[in-house]
């Protein structure tokens, strides 16, 4: 088995390393916040929108997944608030065959809301890389484009301190400069 190059003599050599990933083709952006979900939705929303961003992990292309999340926040804060006024376990009427009606204690059905939304709410998490097994799995965007300034801002002009002639030739580096 042959060692593998270093990334520095790639770079010299001008070639591709196979065991990098590339880097990511998808720009970065932010998604708009979702109409018509609620405040704590919406702050939500906005708490996972900026990890992302932190991350650089975000698009556009995420709004659907987080505002899925959002509502199913917002149904699981709604949910937990029943089950904290009416308990886990609540007694209910049944009635027999002969028609007596007697007292049963069932599991709270807002608690079985509660549940199926904290399950859906991990597995988006895991979809956008926001659990500790698959946030290396995640690929980061690439970098926004830079642009270059070939010319200064017209401030950058004004504060920049006026160079004469003769000290403007001496910066000049002649082994760079070729000659036609």
């Amino acid at each position: 088995m042959r060692d593998r190059k270093p990334l520095d003599l790639h770079d010299l050599q001008g070639t591709k390393p196979a065991y990098v990933l590339p880097d990511s083709d998808v720009g970065p952006g932010r998604p708009k916040y979702p109409k018509g979900i609620s405040g704590e939705a919406k702050s939500a929303f906005k708490r996972l929108t900026k990890m992302l961003e932190d991350r650089r992990t975000i698009t556009q292309g995420d709004a659907e997944i987080l505002r899925l999340y959002a509502h199913l926040f917002d149904r699981h804060e709604r949910a937990l608030e029943h089950v904290r006024a009416e308990g886990e376990i609540v007694e209910t009427d049944a009635v027999t065959k002969t028609g007596e009606v007697f007292t049963v204690l069932k599991p709270n059905l807002w608690l079985k809301i509660a549940e199926t939304c904290e399950t859906k709410m991990a597995a988006l998490l895991t979809q956008l890389g926001l659990t500790p097994r698959t946030r290396t799995q995640v690929k980061t965007t690439k970098e926004p484009a830079k642009p270059e300034a070939i010319f200064p801002t017209r401030e950058e002009a004004a504060a920049a301190p006026a160079i004469s002639d003769a000290d403007f030739l001496a910066s000049i580096d002649e082994t760079k400069v070729t000659a036609q």
